[in-house]
This record gives C-alpha cells, structure tokens and sequence, in this order.
C-alpha cells in the first residue's frame, strides 16, 4: 500500500487532504458546542463603551449651551447590566446634564429605570411619563427636576429615544441587521440592548420646560452620532 501510495502522489495528496478536511470539521463542531454550552450555562456579560466627553461638550456649546465638566460617576457591570461612566456637565441657569451608556442583558430589564438603578444621582422618585415627544420620564432626583430618556444609537429615525423596553426594544429591533456567524455560534447575542441615557436636572425653583429639554437632546444626540462607529444591535 506504502509503495502504491508514494508512486501515486495525486492519490495520496486527496487522502491527506481529506484527513486535514476532517481535523476541519471537527474542530468547528467541537467549538460550536462549546460556545453554546458557555452561552446556555454561563451567559456573556453585557458590556458598555465609555462615551466620548470632549465631543459632547463641543456639542453643546455648538448647541448654546456653555459647559464645564463635572466628576464622572464610576462604571460599573454584573450579569444583568453594564453602564459606562456617567460624564457630567455644569450648565447655564443651574442645569447639570448626566449621560451614561448601559446595555442591558434582557430584553425585559431594557428600560431607563433598571439601567439608572446603581446610582442615587439618577433614580426618579414621583416619576412620572411624559406624553409629550420624545418620550421623557420626569420627577425629581435629590430635591432637583430631572427629565430622563434614552438614545438610541444607529437608529436613524425621527425618534430615537424611549423610556421604557416598549418603546427601546423596537428601536433595536429595527436598527439590528444581526451579527452573522458569530451570533449563530453564540460568540455574541443577536441584539445589543444598549441605549445612552440622557438626565437633566435644575433647582428645585427652575424646572426645565420643554423646549430647553429638546434643544438639549439635539446637542447631545449630534454629538453622539459624531462618535457613533457601531450600530445599534452590534455587539462589541
């Protein structure tokens, strides 16, 4: 068989061949199972990337809003949810404005409510939803008006911001095109439940009318998708 082989290179090229080809497949099976076992048993943390301040105060004050930064709040990550820091800005009139990135792992926990949950400087108490475009939780934050939502980045549409996983989970629906071969090996999730929230708050003798509140989102979603090199649905 030996001398049949070496004077029969063609034939003995394929029965290499088809053996590395084999070596191939199991490989790629092998793996396969194992991605899935990790994505069943140990779920992948969510993560979020840090915003990018300096565009964001450019962007205000191309807006109208003169600014000086104010201490990040930390960032901070579980199995459920993932937050970037919280970069802050002084305002005119007493406003401070707060935007934070923060994915949620579940579909059901996608809501401003649940992604502000770690930080006393952006939980609403007497919250209240307004009807008024775009949607807007308001209430109060340590005795100051707040008005809070979320951005939704790659979604191009006329609104692209919501409060609750009613009106975040279509968003990315919509701008999610899926991650391919990666998102069928369970390398990463077929959604990225990832929005940037956005939080303005003033004294308690100031609240913040609506215009302001919409002259403010403007600034800050330009500045956004100035930065924006992944779109919604992707993981990183």
């Amino acid at each position: 068989m030996l001398r049949f082989l070496i004077s029969n290179p063609t034939m003995s090229d394929r029965i290499i061949g088809s053996k590395q080809l084999q070596a191939l497949y199991t490989i790629l099976v092998l793996a396969t199972s194992v991605a899935a076992l990790q994505a069943m048993v140990w779920p992948r943390w969510p993560s979020a990337q840090p915003l990018d301040q300096e565009s964001l105060a450019k962007a205000l004050v191309d807006g109208g809003f003169a600014s000086a930064p104010l201490p990040p709040l930390p960032a901070k990550r579980d199995a459920e949810l993932a937050t970037s820091s919280a970069i802050g800005f002084s305002m005119p009139n007493g406003m401070e404005l707060r935007v934070m990135r923060g994915t949620a792992r579940r579909r059901f926990n996608f809501q401003t409510a649940f992604l502000a949950r770690s930080y006393s400087q952006l939980k609403i108490i007497n919250r209240d939803l307004s009807s008024q475009s775009p949607p807007t939780a308001m209430g109060l934050i340590q005795n100051q008006h707040a008005r809070q939502t979320c951005f939704v980045e790659g979604e191009a549409g006329n609104q692209p911001f919501g409060v609750t996983r009613d009106e975040l989970a279509p968003l990315i629906d919509k701008a999610s095109t899926g991650n391919g071969l990666r998102s069928i090996l369970g390398l990463q999730p077929n959604r990225n439940y990832q929005c940037v929230l956005i939080q303005a708050t003033s004294r308690a003798d100031a609240a913040i009318d609506q215009p302001t509140w919409r002259r403010i989102l403007t600034a800050v979603e330009r500045g956004l998708r100035t930065n924006t090199q992944m779109p919604a649905g992707r993981s990183t």
